[in-house]
């Protein structure tokens, strides 16, 4: 008895030694890529707006004559009233058009760490190694775009709440609790405010928080705290919904993106979206990173499935609400590839869309730790971190030259005109093409001079 009782503690000392070494590992990962992300703003970020950072011009300026309807108007396909209200009241107060780059990294990176504590929360308060999969997959440098362009907020900002939404899915399905209504609640409300990416979340979603708010509200006592809960997830799903309907309102396709030729370029291009999840190394060699996006995919659905199948009571809850969840990832894959199906083959697939593959391999990551094989799960998801670590200096160099150069060289001619006395519209009529290819010089050279006279960022320097 004394021999075992040896053992067993000898084995609880081993696993804690073995979590640390876990911990320290994914936490310094998580540490070294918000730090190095930061550390490429300083380097290279420019206080110079970029593309639609031009828009918020005239409001930061106090030059927007209507504000509510600048707020709703589209861009492109979006209307995106939350992140530009959120950016202009970055700029507001930092008056640096690099304040949105920093949010966009520290977001993303506190993205990262609930993510890491809920993956220990799932296994009863163990780390993996596997864990540092979420940093290195949301702030690796082929995200460049996403993370050294303010606009990109725009983008963020959703990628937080679709997280939020799949972290309440496999910590709380069923929406018992106060906070993961809330949580729930506002993020579904708070998505179709971002743009046309939050509309199929919304869409599939709002059922969902619908039926648990009519459920929890037939079980609650009449005085019991779970009834405002209960009527707090059924009128933001109705918000949820009616946002989606308002959204159409005077809604305009964009002129300029081609029409989907069809159901098979719809789904390849949907393939080459989902295997962005990778990174942008992926558009390089697409046929074999949409095998291997495909072959961690699919047995990831047929876990979920088997799961729903084989689990009574709260678990098959669970289950079935992250197989909704993974649905959706794949009804929002399957309209990203019917939205962009008629530009891909001219203009490429963006780069920036990176950050949007990334919650299918994260739920795909749940679904293994909560249902599948020990022996198998282990594979898959140290698996993942092995080939996004290996790809990590690919991925970095993708988005270098695809994209950081780019804007390196650009924004350093845009610096070097202006500080050498280059009047505003002959800096307009040279780089239009580069700051914002869709406005007339004319345009441009306005908003240069709104910015000299507030006294903003490059432009105050003269």
């Amino acid at each position: 008895m004394e021999h075992t009782q040896v053992d067993q503690a000898s084995v609880s000392t081993a696993a804690t030694h073995g979590d640390r070494r876990a911990r320290i590992f994914v936490w310094a990962v998580w540490l070294v890529m918000i730090l190095f992300a930061l550390g490429c703003i300083v380097k290279y970020g420019r206080n110079i707006p970029l593309a639609e950072d031009w828009t918020l011009v005239a409001p930061l300026t106090g030059n927007e004559p209507d504000l509510a309807s600048w707020l709703w108007s589209q861009n492109n396909e979006h209307r995106l009233p939350l992140p530009r209200l959120m950016l202009l009241g970055l700029l507001k107060l930092t008056g640096d058009f690099r304040a949105g780059m920093v949010f966009n990294v520290i977001t993303l990176g506190v993205v990262a760490a609930f993510t890491i504590r809920v993956a220990r929360h799932l296994r009863g308060g163990r780390t993996d190694y596997a864990d540092a999969f979420f940093p290195i997959a949301l702030l690796h440098m082929g995200n460049w775009e996403n993370l050294l362009w303010s606009w990109q907020l725009s983008f963020v900002v959703p990628t937080a709440l679709i997280f939020a939404l799949l972290l309440v899915m496999v910590t709380h399905p069923t929406l018992a609790t106060s906070g993961a209504a809330v949580l729930s609640g506002v993020s579904l409300v708070l998505l179709p405010l971002c743009g046309a990416v939050g509309l199929v979340f919304a869409l599939f979603l709002a059922p969902w928080l619908i039926y648990w708010g009519v459920r929890h509200w037939r079980t609650s006592k009449t005085n019991g705290g779970r009834r405002w809960s209960s009527g707090f997830l059924m009128g933001t799903a109705a918000i949820a919904l009616a946002l989606v309907g308002l959204y159409f309102v005077g809604y305009q396709r964009p002129y300029w993106n081609p029409p989907s030729p069809g159901l098979g370029a719809t789904l390849k291009t949907a393939a080459m979206f989902v295997a962005l999840g990778f990174g942008p190394v992926a558009s390089k060699f697409w046929a074999p990173f949409v095998m291997a996006a495909f072959g961690l995919l699919v047995p990831s659905a047929g876990v979920a499935v088997l799961a729903v199948l084989r689990y009574q009571g709260w678990e098959r809850y669970r289950a079935l609400g992250v197989l909704l969840f993974f649905g959706i990832l794949a009804i929002f894959s399957l309209a990203m590839g019917y939205g962009r199906s008629g530009l891909v083959p001219t203009a490429g697939m963006p780069m920036r869309y990176v950050l949007f593959a990334v919650p299918t391999f994260c739920t795909a990551f749940f679904i293994w730790e909560l249902y599948g094989q020990p022996r198998y799960k282990i594979l898959v998801q140290r698996g993942l971190l092995i080939v996004m670590c290996l790809l990590i200096p690919l991925n970095t160099a993708a988005g270098i030259i695809i994209w950081g150069n780019w804007y390196q060289q650009g924004m350093n001619a845009v610096e070097r005109d202006w500080l050498a006395g280059t009047p505003a519209s002959i800096l307009a009529q040279r780089h239009r093409d580069f700051l914002v290819h869709w406005w007339d010089e004319k345009q441009l050279a306005e908003a240069i001079q709104m910015l000299h006279d507030a006294e903003i960022g490059l432009f105050a320097q003269r």
